[in-house]
């Protein structure tokens, strides 16, 4: 019996696999690799600028970092009037005081992130009308005066630039607007939309023709072919397209978390809309503009189960998968719970957008995310599309997943409030070639029912209770330890000079594995 056959049996008998069928994953990491895409991780959400500047936002913001490693982040309300930006002299000209809009982007800075820009909402000095969303007020009208709007962005680009260096700036990207096809959010109509395009893109050209400047922000993937065509006819600049989709039915916004949604679970869904926009793209006057998702996720509502469900960790690996080759960049939305479109939540495990709790206690979605981030640069070829197999050198990790959402009999709340078992999937095995020779550590972690999930692990305590939404310290402190997403140690194999090994792991539906090998 050869050592590859022996380590397998031994493995097979420490992990209690008992399920006789396989599906066996060829992985030869003798091949070409190809760079990992940075489209998963290019950007995350957050509720609004102000939020940065409190202490648990900012802890939650590092151990997101220090887990995940994106590159930008986007929010609303940079502008808010809750940042005290600008105020109006007697004699009608304008002042500005950048002091918190400086907070939140050195807030970012520190962790290693940079501001995807989403320019608004509107300064009340500036506005034509008192029109506001949300619980924390932002206006949704027009300037009213495009003069005043364009005075305010140039002042703000250059002051940056002043203070950060034009290269710093430059990486930056700025976004005009948020889902300006919503009358929510927009009171200005499509043509008074594409105005304020202009006029932005303009303005923040003049302070240095090198910045990045987008949009349409939309929501539903809207208004791209007749935005391009807008900047086209008018010369607008543009260097991208952004815009959002939610995998959701039943509308576009709903942040009290009343409106029914239901998850879309069908193959195409995310990455049809997203196709289609890349072909808008491509048969406009500007072929080579990136597309950038700047939201997306299972859905649009902050008070909807599903992002607090296991089952969300294999959809955004399924999803950000999927659309690698078709889009630049994905932002997901949101990365915490501190979220106040419509006023601070009150319970610990609300549907809230996040990644984390209140108390920042880790998602299953936020593990999907970590997993990303522990991949390495390398990728070797596999044909399997729910494997993503890495290396650096004799360290090999990999990633795998099942996507099999359960059949839902109602709309996510209440489906996904319920505890959910998975259900026996055959086993994983991991069939290597290429390896290396000698004698490799070998761990894994994972997410799945039960399994860092943190939402199962509240349901199974009774759903206790917290003062505003805080839990008491010894329940947090039972629920972090039944989410710490530790790594379990497996046997050592040793490989011979084949160089090849089989290693076998455990699948339910909707599981995530993240498998770990290193030479010792």
């Amino acid at each position: 019996m050869g050592i590859r056959k022996i380590v397998f049996l031994a493995l097979l008998g420490v992990m209690g696999i008992g399920n006789v069928k396989a599906q066996t994953i060829d992985i030869d990491l003798s091949q070409k690799t190809v760079k990992r895409s940075q489209t998963p991780r290019f950007s995350v959400g957050s509720d609004r600028a102000m939020i940065f500047l409190r202490d648990e936002h900012q802890r939650d913001l590092k151990t997101l970092q220090a887990a995940a490693k994106f590159r930008y982040v986007r929010c609303h309300g940079i502008f808010n009037e809750e940042m005290h930006i600008v105020t109006r002299d007697a004699d009608g000209s304008l002042r500005f005081d950048w002091t918190n809009v400086d907070r939140f982007i050195d807030q970012l800075k520190a962790v290693k992130l940079r501001p995807f820009v989403e320019c608004g909402f509107m300064p009340e000095p500036l506005a034509s009308g008192a029109n506001t969303i949300f619980w924390w007020k932002g206006n949704v009208t027009p300037p009213k005066s495009q003069d005043e709007w364009a005075q305010f962005i140039q002042a703000f680009a250059k002051h940056e630039i002043a203070l950060r260096g034009l290269g710093e700036v430059r990486q930056w990207y700025f976004e005009v607007w948020n889902e300006p096809n919503l009358d929510g959010f927009w009171t200005g109509g499509k043509d008074g939309y594409f105005q304020l395009y202009a006029t932005t893109a303009r303005a923040l050209k003049r302070a240095d023709a090198k910045l990045r400047v987008g949009g349409p922000a939309t929501a539903g993937m809207g208004w791209i072919p007749e935005f391009l065509a807008y900047c086209k006819d008018n010369k607008a600049p543009i260097d991208f397209v952004s815009s959002h989709s939610y995998a959701a039915t039943e509308g576009f916004l709903d942040e009290s978390g009343k409106g029914g949604t239901t998850l879309v679970t069908t193959p195409e869904t995310l990455v049809a809309e997203f196709t289609r926009a890349r072909r808008d793209i491509q048969n406009s006057a500007f072929p080579k503009l990136s597309l950038f998702i700047t939201e997306w996720g299972p859905s649009y509502s902050p008070r909807d189960p599903i992002h607090d469900s296991y089952v969300c960790a294999p959809f955004i690996l399924e999803k950000l998968r999927q659309n690698e080759n078709v889009v630049n960049g994905m932002s997901y939305w949101a990365f915490s719970d501190q979220f106040e479109e419509g006023g601070p939540p009150n319970e610990p495990f609300h549907g809230g957008f996040g990644l984390m709790n209140l108390d920042g206690l880790r998602k299953p979605a936020f593990f999907a995310y970590q997993f990303l981030g522990q991949l390495y640069d390398a990728e070797v070829p596999v044909d399997a599309s729910r494997v993503i197999a890495t290396k650096k050198g004799s360290r090999v990790r990999v990633l795998l997943w099942d996507y099999s959402p359960p059949k839902a009999d109602s709309p996510n709340n209440p489906f996904y409030t319920r505890d959910l078992p998975a259900s026996a999937k055959p086993d994983a095995v991991l069939s290597f070639t290429g390896l290396t020779p000698g004698a490799y550590k070998v761990s894994r972690v994972g997410t799945g029912w039960r399994r860092n999930d943190v939402y199962d692990a509240y349901l199974a305590l009774g759903k206790p209770s917290g003062a505003a939404g805080l839990l008491p310290a010894d329940v947090l402190a039972k629920l972090g330890a039944a989410s710490s997403g530790a790594a379990e140690s497996l046997p050592d194999i040793v490989v011979d000079h084949t160089g090849k090994a089989d290693i076998a792991l455990p699948m339910r539906t909707n599981d995530v594995w993240l498998l770990n090998l290193e030479r010792k």
